[in-house]
């Protein structure tokens, strides 16, 4: 009998233990097989590099494959909707730029909500953006461009990386502060746009110091301004388009990663850390910022307030510069 007593114990016992070990085995499994990184951009750019430098030193430290996935289009929305219609088990996350908070000023139906269906892991890197032109062009200074703005028929064009976005913005606080005609020409990605600046199909076009810097130093884009309030600095003689009468946004560009709702607070919080630590290793750092990126590495509590103070400071930009709200 009391054999029969203490097997029961015994199997109480292993049973209490199982119970309170599952969870603990369910916050220390994670992952345990591939990771995919979705970037609502296309290859080539910016924000497609440093995610697959973050993913694959991720995939180092967690064992697991790291992919990354390009889903470009609608000023982002592709790819977006994407992650926020995805399991939210961690395995899918969003690494996205500062079309996300965009968004629902640009347009009137997004297939999802911003606020609702994705939560902040971190704010990567902050990130410089320049006004190009190609380095043949007779434009040498802003001056030059607003000067043959104001007589040129058609309009002289710029490239952006999608209607509404940062770099449209910029493109038509340039036009509105010279009081000026230009053409915006959206694309899908700042790499297409810099390709037609390069091929001759743009007059001018906004690129991120990261995606403009390769064709900088091969002597051909000519950089007229700084899409800020200060000046980059890797290129530092370059002034910024406030300092030049711009009436620029006080915005700064990003990169930054998400999660569909619902995701784990382990996951989100161990994603953040390991991407803190990669963002702090001296090579990573010097790396970036010869790019025109500050890394930043922000809390998941830190990018949630940035994201919400954002979402309230665009729908208050777009229409200033006469943008309205799509269907």
């Amino acid at each position: 009998m009391q054999i029969i007593r203490s097997m029961r114990a015994l199997g109480i016992s292993a049973l209490l233990f199982a119970t309170l070990a599952s969870p603990l085995a369910a916050q220390t499994d994670w992952p345990n097989r591939t990771v995919r990184f979705v970037v609502p951009s296309n290859a080539g750019g910016s924000p497609d590099r440093v995610t697959r430098l973050l993913a694959e030193r991720l995939s180092k430290r967690w064992g697991q494959p790291t992919i990354v996935e390009n889903k470009a289009g609608a000023t982002s929305i592709i790819g977006t909707d994407f992650v926020a219609k995805s399991p939210a088990d961690g395995y899918t996350l969003l690494s996205t730029f500062t079309s996300f908070v965009q968004v629902p000023a640009l347009f009137k139906r997004v297939p999802y909500d911003t606020e609702r269906d994705l939560v902040a892991v971190t704010q990567t890197v902050a990130v410089d953006v320049l006004f190009l032109v190609r380095a043949d062009s007779p434009y040498k200074t802003l001056q030059d461009f607003v000067a043959a703005a104001k007589t040129a028929k058609p309009p002289l064009s710029y490239g952006s990386f999608g209607n509404g976005s940062s770099f449209h913005i910029y493109g038509e606080k340039l036009a509105q502060s010279m009081g000026i005609d230009l053409t915006h020409v959206p694309y899908k990605g700042e790499l297409p746009s810099t390709s037609d600046l390069l091929g001759g199909q743009l007059s001018s076009s906004f690129a991120s110091v990261g995606t403009a810097l390769p064709f900088l130093k091969e002597g051909r884009l000519r950089p007229l301004g700084v899409a800020s309030t200060k000046r980059s600095p890797v290129v530092p003689n370059v002034p910024t388009l406030a300092e030049l009468g711009v009436n620029m946004p006080d915005v700064v560009g990003w990169f930054g990663v998400l999660a569909p709702a619902g995701t784990p607070a382990h996951v989100i919080q161990k994603v953040a850390a390991d991407i803190r630590e990669i963002l702090t290793q001296p090579d990573v750092v010097q790396t970036l910022r010869d790019q025109g990126l500050e890394p930043i590495a922000s809390s998941p509590e830190a990018f949630q307030s940035r994201l919400q103070g954002d979402l309230a400071q665009w729908k208050k930009l777009l229409p200033e510069v006469g943008i309205t709200p799509a269907e």
